[in-house]
């Protein structure tokens, strides 16, 4: 073989592995965001002319607690995560959620009972300005008794599906919580 070819062939074969080992260091790796621990959901409920109602439900534990709302009325409620995993330090997930809008939704699906719910006015915004559901409006209709399942969604890849599965993404946590309706 000529010289030359082979002096470009070794160049060559010596700039493709230079080449190949500078883009193999060890890079600094990428932020993981880790999920959070969740322990408790706490549900408050509020509306004009009655006292406040507070469900806790412990992700772990046995729960006996029970929603009682009116029928044909209208609730402001207000969701909250914890991490009660170390009683000296209890973590309110919920800032975590609000800062990190675009990969949370809060969604409540209802079985058994006729409720729906809507944005409440404090909530929290994502960028594309969808509701998370921290606080939010119920309203129910006629008495009867079910379950709410209560999920928090980590990067759903849609804001907008009726179903827990039209709205992709992982589950933080999932809890069904008895839910009453009663008349007035």
């Amino acid at each position: 073989m000529d010289n030359t070819i082979i002096s470009y062939t070794k160049n060559t074969l010596l700039l493709l592995f230079l080449i190949s080992v500078s883009s193999c260091s060890k890079d600094t790796p990428g932020v993981v965001n880790e999920e959070e621990l969740i322990t408790t959901v706490v549900l408050n409920f509020s509306t004009q002319g009655e006292p406040d109602q507070t469900v806790r439900w412990e992700t772990e534990a046995a729960n006996s607690a029970e929603i009682i709302l009116k029928a044909n009325a209208e609730y402001d409620v207000q969701i909250t995560f914890l991490d009660e995993s170390d009683p000296n330090d209890i973590e309110n997930i919920n800032e975590e959620i609000i800062e990190e809008a675009d990969e949370h939704q809060v969604f409540y699906e209802f079985s058994g009972v006729s409720v729906t719910y809507g944005q409440g006015s404090s909530d929290a915004l994502d960028s594309n300005q969808n509701p998370v559901y921290i606080n939010s409006i119920w309203n129910t209709n006629a008495a009867n008794s079910g379950i709410v399942r209560v999920f928090l969604i980590h990067e759903p890849t849609t804001k907008s599906a009726t179903t827990r599965d039209g709205f992709g993404g992982e589950t933080d946590v999932s809890v069904d919580i008895p839910i009453r309706i009663i008349e007035e």
